[in-house]
């Protein structure tokens, strides 16, 4: 599953892509090590992935899992349908919560939950919700960053990793952590804009395992920082061309908020 993450401008810029929080010191730089191009890192870590061949292989995907609320001791079920180019429908349900929507069809995106309601998305919500919709994001990325940084060697949950600094199409300044020994995204930090405001959030990522010729994270946890919680996704299934596209049918409550 493809992710993008935004960090906050120095004044003031909300959001992204679903994730991330304010920077934190990257350790010094080994003084005897090259750091590796930008363009190196990213062609490593889609080689990690499966490559490019075994990527567009796919051309849509369907996604089973968990979503689990720590805080709150609340989990369950998550589903996430994609079809190539840019279209995503996310849902998640927990007991006495109810359903939780987010979704963007390739025309309009939009969010439906019980503290919410049904809502079209416009300006940095939408942008964000088209970003997480593209299919092949991670062999994208020269469209969706235009500028990228090696920043320095730092660690990250622990782990070796390369620090890269981006800045999308929109000019939203992102952070995104590659680890040394494998080449593997890791980590990101940033501001994602919610329907409750831009949330300072830090997200790790892991526990890579194969479905169909490609290396999928199956645990991501996510801190928003903002609101003092988190939440942490797990993959239990990951099956391919098989997305009905019918899944990407707005809900009437979503379809009587269209203009006529």
């Amino acid at each position: 599953m493809s992710l993008l993450f935004q960090r906050r401008r120095p004044v003031s810029l909300a959001g992204c892509t679903l994730l991330l929080a304010a920077a934190f010191s990257a350790a010094p730089l080994l003084a005897d090590d090259e750091l590796p191009s930008p363009e190196e890192i990213v062609a490593r870590y889609i080689e990690a992935l499966g490559g490019e061949e075994a990527i567009r292989a796919h051309t849509s995907r369907t996604i089973k899992g968990t979503f689990e609320i720590p805080a709150m001791g609340a989990s369950g079920p998550s589903s996430v349908y994609a079809i190539a180019p840019d279209k995503i429908i996310i849902k998640s349900e927990m007991p006495g919560f109810g359903e939780n929507v987010q979704a963007y069809n390739g025309e309009i995106g939009w969010i439906d939950n019980p503290m919410a309601g049904a809502q079209i998305l416009e300006g940095e919500m939408l942008d964000q919700m088209k970003r997480q919709a593209r299919f092949y994001a991670d062999l994208e990325r020269a469209d969706l960053f235009p500028q990228q940084t090696t920043a320095g060697e730092t660690e990250w949950n622990g782990e070796a990793a390369y620090k890269l600094d981006v800045v999308d199409v929109d000019g939203n300044e992102l952070a995104q952590y590659f680890a040394r020994e494998t080449g593997l995204l890791v980590g990101a930090e940033g501001t994602q804009t919610t329907d409750m405001g831009p949330m300072d959030v830090t997200i790790t990522i892991g526990d890579y395992k194969e479905f169909g010729g490609v290396l999928i994270a199956t645990s991501t946890s996510t801190n928003l920082v903002s609101a003092g919680m988190g939440f942490i996704q797990t993959v239990d299934s990951v099956t391919y061309d098989d997305v009905d596209p019918s899944v990407f049918e707005p809900s009437d409550a979503i379809k009587a908020l269209l203009p006529e």
